[in-house]
């Protein structure tokens, strides 16, 4: 059914859109609406067969995944920099994520929508032991070893007032009922816990390609906020907002001006990313780094991540 109102603030749609999927190429069809009040875009119905832009070959289920390492603290932070050149996936930001909260190594995390688990193998190869994740999509469970495991759960089903600190790491944004989702987030942690919501945020990428737009990826994105869309969430759901740091990046430029020239995200045969080099110059490229750059220091970037406190 056609949702009619806002699902963040319960406003009107003043403005409704046909969004393509493009990441695969499949070029279907999808309506979405904008928020009179919050501003955030929205799908208008979640498509009854939204499995079918979840091949296997989806980004979730093919990330690689480091061994785990089972050294003292102390040590996994001195090889941290050995480990980020062995393992590909391990990259600055991982540590990037945990800048802004005091997290001490015994802290108990979750990772929402986790896929196949490579953030908390990350995290506990940097020395954060006790780690889980949880993806309800998942085929089974996954057990690393270490009392390292992906869980195949609702988060009903999981303890409350358990976790120091959630991550929903690009994740929110394929969440039909955000409202349900946090408030259960807020059950999950413990007084004085984080959660932490990387999104996709309108701001400047929207403005100048519209449809071409390539964080709308529809219909895989249920609901891209705005700054005051996910303050309203925050504030409806029990959370304050401490931090947020905006953190988008060349991807806004060069995905959108692929789609643009209706070119998919992904290879036909392959299903790896396109080959950037192929349709933009390495001066391009620089400049959209700079370009995203300068979006982030003025918080019009269209990616932010947001450290949401239980009061």
């Amino acid at each position: 059914m056609e949702i009619q109102n806002c699902r963040i603030c319960g406003d009107v749609f003043t403005a409704k859109f046909v969004f393509r999927e493009m990441m695969f190429g499949m070029r279907d069809e999808f309506g979405y609406g904008e928020c009179s009040n919050c501003g955030c875009i929205q799908i208008l119905e979640v498509p009854h067969d939204i499995e079918k832009y979840y091949p296997d070959y989806y980004v979730s289920f093919t990330q690689e995944v480091p061994e785990l390492k089972r050294l003292p603290f102390l040590k996994r932070i001195a090889n941290a920099q050995r480990i980020k050149r062995k393992y590909k996936n391990l990259d600055d930001h991982t540590l990037e994520l945990l800048k802004p909260i005091a997290l001490v190594p015994g802290a108990k995390i979750l990772d929402i929508g986790c896929g196949r688990g490579g953030l908390i193998c990350n995290l506990f190869n940097l020395g954060f032991e006790h780690v889980t994740g949880v993806d309800k999509f998942i085929s089974q469970p996954i057990d690393y070893g270490h009392n390292v495991m992906v869980l195949k759960k609702e988060l009903s089903e999981l303890q409350s007032d358990a976790y120091d600190l959630l991550i929903m790491h690009h994740v929110l944004e394929h969440i039909d009922d955000q409202v349900n989702e946090l408030k259960e987030c807020f059950r999950l942690l413990k007084k004085g816990g984080v959660l932490l919501v990387a999104i996709p945020v309108i701001g400047t990428a929207w403005d100048i390609y519209k449809e071409n737009w390539v964080q709308l990826d529809a219909p895989r994105h249920f609901v891209l906020h705005t700054i005051k869309s996910i303050n309203i969430l925050a504030e409806k759901t029990g959370f304050k907002i401490g931090h947020t740091v905006f953190d988008s990046n060349a991807f806004q430029f060069w995905g959108s001006e692929l789609y643009k020239k209706d070119i998919p995200l992904t290879l036909p045969d392959t299903h790896e990313w396109y080959p950037v080099e192929r349709g933009f110059t390495a001066e391009q490229l620089s400049k959209f780094d700079e370009e995203a750059r300068v979006l982030n220091e003025n918080k019009k970037g269209d990616a932010a991540r947001f450290y949401l406190y239980k009061k």
